[in-house]
């Protein structure tokens, strides 16, 4: 019997998948997926008599927005969004921010081996009162032997600052270090998202017999993400929507937006 469905049910999107237009490569995978949503839209243009009575409407650039939701943050996402590379790396430096307990020595030992100017890796430092205010800010100082007042002397390689003997408690420190291997995505004002295409997967099942599962894929040749109103909600609840804009290629003449493809092969 020749396969030919209508009606099915669409249990879920499975995965959304990011291709490369150029080298068809994978750029992202989503498989959180929730709330999906494919729409269509088109600009119509009444034709009407002399009258005013409308008489047809031709409806002219069609266009399609592919929206859902990932229940998880996605860093491959986000560089999408961004118009960005994640750049994956064991040598970047990041920001690091320490509070530490002066020893008895009158040393505040880093975690890790602070980077940048040499000699000048850390300029400026502050105790913290014990009320967890801030104190007093202690200055770069390269003297040798005793520490001068308001000052603190900085051994890179050690991982140390010296303070003068009167200085007790917490300090603030805050330095650039290398801390193992890192995933780096940089936002700029100017950069555009590429057009890529997009394979959303999606499980149906026959509703006479929902024990037939068949498999099924939206194809988008042309998908543009919008980066015009990126929202990250920075919370253990926050979720990751994306909203791509659906393109036509301008030299294509059959225009197509998408194609909804089932197939009587399980998808199990």
């Amino acid at each position: 019997m020749t396969f030919n469905p209508n009606e099915l049910i669409l249990e879920k999107i499975r995965s959304v998948e990011e291709y490369d237009l150029a080298t068809n490569a994978l750029v992202g995978r989503y498989t959180q997926i929730e709330s999906p949503s494919l729409k269509t839209a088109a600009t119509g243009t009444a034709v009407t008599d002399a009258m005013g009575a409308e008489i047809t409407t031709f409806y002219n650039a069609q266009t399609g927005t592919f929206d859902f939701t990932n229940s998880l943050f996605s860093l491959d996402l986000a560089a999408s969004q961004f118009g960005a590379t994640k750049e994956i790396s064991s040598t970047n430096a990041r920001p690091v921010s320490e509070t530490i307990t002066i020893n008895n020595e009158h040393q505040a030992v880093l975690k890790y081996v602070p980077i940048g100017t040499e000699g000048a890796e850390i300029t400026s430092v502050k105790v913290i009162n014990d009320d967890n205010t801030f104190g007093a800010s202690y200055e770069l100082s390269t003297t040798t032997g005793a520490v001068p007042e308001g000052a603190f002397v900085l051994d890179a390689q050690a991982k140390t600052l010296h303070f003068p003997e009167d200085v007790t408690g917490r300090v603030f420190v805050r330095y650039d270090a290398v801390t193992g291997d890192t995933v780096k995505i940089t936002k700029t004002s100017d950069s555009i998202p590429e057009v890529r295409s997009l394979l959303v997967h999606a499980l149906f099942h026959d509703p006479c017999n929902t024990n037939l599962v068949y498999a099924g894929v939206i194809s988008i040749p042309r998908a543009q993400i919008d980066p015009s109103a990126v929202e990250l909600t920075l919370t253990s609840e926050g979720k990751h929507a994306a909203s791509y804009k659906l393109q036509k290629s301008y030299c294509d003449e059959n225009a197509k937006l998408f194609d909804i493809i089932v197939s009587n092969d399980s998808a199990a």
